[in-house]
């Protein structure tokens, strides 16, 4: 029997998955201006979430603690907005002048040779991070030339490389990426997802997720423990319209809840399973 407090605690618990939890993400990152339109470091966030955020008293942070920027009080992100945090205003107006959706400065750098670049609450919990290069399998155009980093689909994992492109001209600070992935077709029927419940549940070590998508595109499916860390991602990838199963291993992790999301199409599902060793 489920009591009304364990009701409650859940319903909390996915409230916060779905307000909080990756709902505002790194989008977008200048970190080496060109010197013909050098505005200064900045970077922009977005809430890829249907629902108002409350960002005040959230910090900007690079790979140093002590480096950080305070978002100022009544700051709200709007489901689907975009904040440019910069370091230098007037730079920053400099080349791009009709951005009213920002906020700062900070009074630090991000490195021209990669950098940590993290986001946290007003309560220190850490909401998204990105560890970039100017090497490997990074975009090296925005290394000085001109262009931002951009991240390709606000569906991706923002903190791998292939989820990075170049922008054109000098970035689209406040507004859409300039190398979105479209995932739209000529097909106008709404996009539809399902996510099944894990079998078997509870398991001991592995599980098969089941889910469904009605439209070819890029899909993400996650697993986090109870305190919002992320256990394991199953998929990061475009498929095809259809029925997929992935098996999720639990041999490294603790006994315990875990809650699974499907995200693609610009909706998820969130669902959770047990795991009894």
């Amino acid at each position: 029997m489920i009591s009304k407090y364990s009701s409650l605690v859940t319903l909390l618990l996915f409230s916060s998955f779905s307000v909080f939890g990756q709902s505002v993400i790194i989008n977008e990152i200048n970190y080496n201006s060109a010197p013909t339109a050098d505005t200064e470091d900045w970077v922009e966030i977005y809430n890829r979430s249907d629902a108002t955020v409350i960002i005040s008293g959230w910090i900007l942070k690079d790979s140093n603690d002590d480096n950080e920027f305070v978002i100022p009080g009544n700051t709200f992100l709007e489901a689907g907005a975009y904040l440019v945090i910069y370091r230098d205003e007037g730079d920053f107006e400099a080349v791009h002048a009709n951005v009213d959706n920002k906020v700062g400065p900070f009074d630090f750098n991000f490195s021209n040779g990669g950098e940590l670049i993290r986001l946290f609450n007003s309560s220190s919990a850490l909401i998204d991070q990105v560890e970039y290069d100017d090497e490997g399998d990074w975009p090296t155009g925005p290394d000085g030339t001109g262009p931002t980093l951009e991240l390709r689909s606000p569906d991706l994992n923002n903190d791998l490389a292939s989820s990075w492109s170049t922008s054109t001209g000098n970035g689209t600070p406040g507004r859409q990426n300039s190398v979105l992935t479209s995932n739209e077709s000529e097909d106008e029927s709404p996009f539809r997802l399902s996510l099944s419940q894990n079998y078997p549940n509870p398991f001991n070590p592995s599980t098969s997720i089941s889910y469904t998508i009605s439209k070819t595109g890029i899909v993400n499916l996650e697993v986090f423990d109870l305190l919002g860390q992320k256990v394991a991602d199953l998929v990061n990838e475009i498929q095809i319209a259809g029925t997929h199963d992935i098996i999720f291993e639990g041999a490294e992790v603790p006994s315990g809840i875990y809650i699974y999301r499907l995200t693609s199409g610009g909706q998820q599902s969130i669902r959770r399973m047990t795991l009894i060793k």
